[in-house]
């Protein structure tokens, strides 16, 4: 006879709360900080913002759609085909590469199950 064992609530938010946390690492809201204002005129600056963006709203996506691997899977998928432009974005080239970056990052982690640990006790 086989016996179904169902997640706990709390293993079902084990990957959304790795993806909130990098997430929240990147820490974009420090670019709105005074200091930095005058380094925007910098395109090295702007790059750089650019690709914390990417990094960040993947991750966000990430965490909103990691109920499963398979899930998570298919929203990256989705993600690389219908990436849209980020209006907060300096370069919109930049930033695609970044986004498309981090979604073969992530892909790759979940398809080698460098991740498994996040839905798999």
């Amino acid at each position: 006879m086989t016996s179904f064992t169902t997640r706990s609530n709390k293993d079902l938010k084990k990957a959304s709360e790795y993806f909130q946390k990098m997430h929240s690492e990147l820490g974009i809201e420090k670019y709105k900080l005074a200091k930095y204002q005058e380094l925007f005129n910098l395109a090295s600056f702007q790059a750089m913002h650019d690709a914390d963006l990417a990094y960040y709203s993947v991750y966000q996506k990430c965490s909103q759609h990691a109920t499963s691997k398979e899930d998570l899977l298919n929203c990256l998928e989705q993600e690389e085909i219908f990436l849209s432009k980020h209006p907060d974005a300096f370069n919109q080239a930049i930033f695609r590469k970044h986004a498309l970056n981090a979604i073969s990052e992530v892909k790759e982690h979940l398809e080698t199950g460098q991740l498994d640990y996040l839905y798999y006790q």
